[in-house]
């Protein structure tokens, strides 16, 4: 809605609440609140002229805290375009407001700068000549970002997004879903007319608009009264109200339209918009006008070397062309070349062209364009819709396969799948089709098979698939093809049988070529994971033939199943190591060695070496961040990492490296972060923390509810504060109906094909449940007997090795407090098992949890001093190691025996006849409880306590409680005279 008057500056009319919007979102970025708005509208609605004075204002008057703002405007390249399209203008621009050591300090490592220079031109400088990037560019773009927004307020516009490239689109979904950390706002423009219910930014734009920090803004036309405002400040004389009603009418309110009747002056009004749109255009000279439809053909912003090679003119008579163009407003300059006022100009001039003419100023595009690809590789996707336009086919498909490679070199999945589809609609069409692209139809199907399988795209993978076993005649491809059949029929959920692997072991019997070698690896590997008693044999041989082949990436994948089929299968979980350290000394990408060093970390935590895991995972996680490849597979080492810290009791470092992987997950990977987190807080006695992050993350939790129902765990149905105390057996209990709802979730785990692992903590969790239910009856005791005999009958098929001895032991411990065992043999168990735990077989929460059991037992058996140290260890101890709840159930188990200097007392003669129960009522006798309280403190019935209090005041000869309270207290330290 650019304006222009005849005497003032140019001002928007409207659109105050749409500039809130915008405001908001601005101060939200600056507060470090990452925020992106969506605007869309019609042509021609002033969309760019929002976004325009936008940043006008947020550039004015700010000082040193000045933001650094980013344009990237999206080109029409046809429906695939260029990989990340608009943002090499946005990181130049970023460039120039920075300056070179703040983005070089961003780029954070040799392996990003290489990868950032790669993508924007003219960035050289920034990296090393002889790095070579690692990880993909969408990756590195988002590291520069995120580290930038940490020092300085970012702020993006990507114009125009009815025109991105799918990677671009990804990007974004990326930024405005995951970012969080640091000041960064982003605002994204976009045509509603041009989406319609087939283009692929519909999808996305669904996708954004779920998101929380996402808003969105839609442009409406201006009102009669908008209009007028705008008219009176266009027209050179005063208007009446019937040529204001008529703009009105005739414009629809669009700002660029009323501009466009305003500037017709005494010419007669067209009959329709196009003609109006065209009106400009229409009164150029002949030669002018030839000169922009050659412009047009090109699209919105031409250089001018390019046009004047295209329009093969002299440089006097493209000058004339142009200047003249410039002063009707048909077009302006812009960098080193020209632009369409506004883009529904170009798309009316474009449409001006005869056919001949269109073929032929599109073929020169197209080969002037082939002639420079050297200065400018990102025209190659130009170069294919150009010879498309030009209806030449089979140069089209050249520029397409060309394209592809450009595209696979800078790992964009998303855009090499829909240049491999676009070269499958071509192929029928180019006789040599296999010549010129050095492979067969069911060759690329294999590829854009691939290529869908890296976007998770698992049906539009086994179509690819299914499309090229129907004309493959190949035995490699062919079983390249049914092996990939098969892995996206697993992923879907299809459960596929083994013939499709078997017809491809088949294919490849007595093939010794590198590639057919390394295929039959990977297939060996596939097999062993549907094979138990065979698996181990399969993978061997998958061992042997990448060996053979001298294929590392190979050899790595079949350790690594070999390592996992070892812990799973449970004969000896220590060997599981062995192959996951020489898969880590292989020599392999970044990538290959994080995912190895992931299944290693989380190997040793299952092994109850959570220290080595957590030094190793940290490790290898700083290498990842060093190598551009954060993002990707090194998200789920963040989570290994973040697991053994809390394990070890170091929970800043767990709450670190959980936090990361939150913010750059996906659900339902950011689920996995967010229990793990909530997990921690609830242990943690952090409830406002917990509440705030599940209330945060109430959409993601609410995506994996209804794409994945089987993964509704019972943490996030229950508070996990009353399930941990309940187990624990020591505060208050939540209601019946819950603690009812818990027994059949915690079953549902036992039986759970995730690993034993899994498994044996639900048979803790549901050993802990047994024992806060022991006093329960009727339904509830009967389901608590039932869980009991689930875990029994579950601990008789662990092996006794690794961690299951451990917690075997915990359970039976936690069974024996149940059954009312001796007090004195549950203390000498619960010791053991606290030993054992210190030793790193289970979390150090659960050695908190055996030494709190353990001074029960001990007062219980009147060795109260000896449970009061360890109970004032606890509560000293448990805070920093992230378990305050322990140190809080710590605190009311002695407060609630009444171990304070009292603690001797239970052990004076007067007294030696109580039991260990009577001693504890007792204390609380004499502390003034009544018999209701004392049966609150104690979980006993009122009628238990006053059956306990009768027996005291006969054993110690009181005649009440008063006189028993008298004699509890004068056999105290506290009473003696020193």
């Amino acid at each position: 809605m650019l304006m222009r008057t005849t005497g003032s500056a140019a001002v928007m009319v409207g659109r105050d609440a749409e500039m809130t919007v915008l405001r908001d979102a601005f101060d939200a970025g600056h507060g470090g609140r990452t925020r992106a708005v969506i605007v869309r509208g019609e042509a021609g609605i002033g969309k760019t002229r929002l976004v325009q004075e936008f940043a006008s204002e947020i550039t004015r008057g700010r000082g040193d805290d000045l933001p650094a703002v980013a344009f990237g405007q999206c080109v029409d390249l046809g429906p695939i375009g260029a990989p990340f399209g608009p943002i090499a203008r946005i990181l130049r621009d970023l460039h120039d407001a920075v300056g070179s050591e703040a983005l070089r300090s961003a780029m954070g490592s040799p392996a990003v700068a290489a990868a950032i220079v790669a993508l924007a031109r003219g960035l050289s400088e920034l990296a090393d000549p002889g790095q070579a990037p690692a990880g993909s560019p969408a990756e590195a773009i988002e590291v520069v970002l995120e580290n930038l927004s940490r020092t300085r307020h970012v702020v993006i516009v990507l114009e125009d997004l009815q025109w991105a490239d799918a990677a671009t689109l990804g990007l974004l979904k990326t930024l405005a879903g995951s970012l969080r950390e640091g000041r960064m706002t982003i605002v994204a423009t976009y045509r509603s007319d041009d989406v319609d219910r087939f283009h692929p930014l519909r999808p996305v734009l669904a996708e954004l608009e779920r998101m929380r920090r996402v808003q969105r803004i839609e442009i409406a036309p201006l009102g009669p009264d908008e209009v007028a405002e705008q008219v009176a400040l266009l027209a050179r004389g005063a208007i009446g109200p019937d040529d204001l009603t008529m703009l009105a009418e005739r414009s629809g309110g669009i700002p660029f339209l009323v501009e466009e009747l305003v500037d017709l002056d005494d010419v007669e009004l067209p009959d329709t918009l196009r003609e109006l749109v065209l009106a400009r255009y229409a009164r150029l000279s002949p030669e002018a006008r030839e000169i922009v439809r050659v412009m047009a053909a090109g699209g919105v912003d031409v250089g001018h070397e390019l046009l004047r090679a295209v329009a093969g003119t002299d440089e006097e008579a493209l000058d004339r062309a142009v200047r003249e163009s410039i002063d009707a407003r048909v077009v302006v300059a812009a960098g080193d070349g020209y632009a369409f006022r506004h883009a529904l100009t170009q798309e009316a001039v474009e449409s001006e062209m005869l056919p001949s003419e269109r073929i032929r100023v599109h073929r020169r595009y197209a080969e002037e364009l082939a002639r420079t690809l050297d200065d400018a590789p990102d025209a190659v996707s130009a170069v294919a819709e150009h010879w498309l336009a030009a209806r030449a086919i089979t140069p089209a498909f050249d520029a397409t396969v060309l394209a592809l490679g450009r595209s696979q070199a800078t790992f964009s999945p998303a855009t090499s799948a829909r240049l491999l589809e676009r070269l499958t609609e071509l192929w029928p069409q180019v006789p040599d089709a296999a010549e010129r692209s050095g492979m067969s139809l069911a060759r690329l199907q294999l590829r854009a098979a691939d290529a869908w399988h890296d976007l998770s795209e698992a049906e539009r993978a086994l179509r690819a698939a299914n499309e090229g076993i129907s004309v493959c005649d190949d035995p490699v491809t062919l079983a390249g093809l049914l092996r990939h059949k098969w892995v996206q029929e697993a992923n879907t959920g299809r459960r596929p049988g083994d013939d499709d692997l078997q017809s491809a072991i088949g294919l490849l019997r007595d093939r010794d070529e590198p590639e057919a070698l390394v295929l039959l690896s990977r297939i060996m590997t596939n097999l062993a994971m549907s094979h138990g008693p065979e698996a181990v044999e399969h993978l061997e041989r998958a061992i042997g033939i990448a060996e053979e082949a001298d294929d590392a990436p190979a050899l790595a994948v079949a350790l690594n199943t070999l390592g996992w089929h070892y812990a799973n299968d449970e004969d000896d979980p220590d060997r599981a190591l062995a192959p996951l350290e020489r898969a880590i000394a292989l020599p392999l990408d970044p990538a290959m060695r994080v995912y190895v060093a992931s299944t290693y970390v989380d190997m040793l935590s299952l092994l109850g070496r959570f220290r080595e895991a957590a030094v190793a995972g940290a490790a290898h996680h700083t290498d990842a961040v060093r190598s551009g490849i954060e993002r990707g597979v090194a998200t789920g080492l963040a989570l290994s990492v973040a697991h053994a810290s809390f394990a070890i009791g170091e929970p800043d470092q767990g709450i670190r490296y959980a936090q990361r992987a939150r913010r750059l997950l996906d659900p339902p990977g950011r689920s996995t972060a967010v229990r793990m987190l909530a997990t921690h807080y609830a242990w943690n006695d952090a409830h406002d923390e917990r509440v705030a992050l599940l209330a945060a993350e109430r959409e993601s939790l609410e995506s994996v509810r209804r794409k994945h129902p089987a993964k509704r765990g019972w943490w996030v149905d229950h508070s996990v504060d009353s399930v941990l105390t309940a187990a624990a057996g020591i505060a208050s209990m939540p209601d019946e109906g819950t603690m009812g709802e818990m027994i059949p979730r915690i079953v549902e785990s036992l039986d759970d094909d995730g690993g034993g692992a899994r498994r044996r903590y639900a048979a803790v969790g549901g050993a802990l449940l047994v024992r806060a239910l022991r006093d329960s009856t009727g339904d509830l005791a009967a389901g608590r007997d039932a869980l009991r005999a689930r875990i029994e009958a579950s601990m008789a098929e662990w092996p006794q090795r690794g961690t299951a001895p451990t917690i075997t032991r915990f359970i039976s411990a936690t069974f024996a407090d149940a059954d009312g065992a001796d007090p004195s043999a549950r203390a000498a168990g619960w010791r053991d098992v606290a030993d054992a735990i210190a030793d790193g077989g289970m979390p150090l929460r659960y050695h908190h949890v055996a030494q709190l059991s353990l001074a029960a037992a001990l007062i219980e058996a009147g060795r109260r001093a000896e449970a009061l140290g360890i109970l004032d260890r606890i509560i000293a101890d448990a805070p920093r190691h992230g378990v305050s709840s322990v140190a809080r159930w710590a605190t009311t188990l002695r407060d609630q025996a009444g171990l304070s200097s009292r603690a001797a007392a239970g052990d004076d003669a007067q007294l030696h006849g109580l039991t260990p129960r009577e001693r504890q009522v007792l204390a609380l006798v004499a502390d003034g409880l009544t018999n209701a309280e004392i049966g609150n403190r104690l979980f006993i019935s009122p009628k238990t306590a006053s059956v306990h209090v009768s027996a005291i005041l006969a054993k110690v000869g009181a005649r009440s409680r008063t006189e028993a309270a008298a004699r509890y207290a004068s056999s105290s330290p506290e009473s003696t005279a020193p």
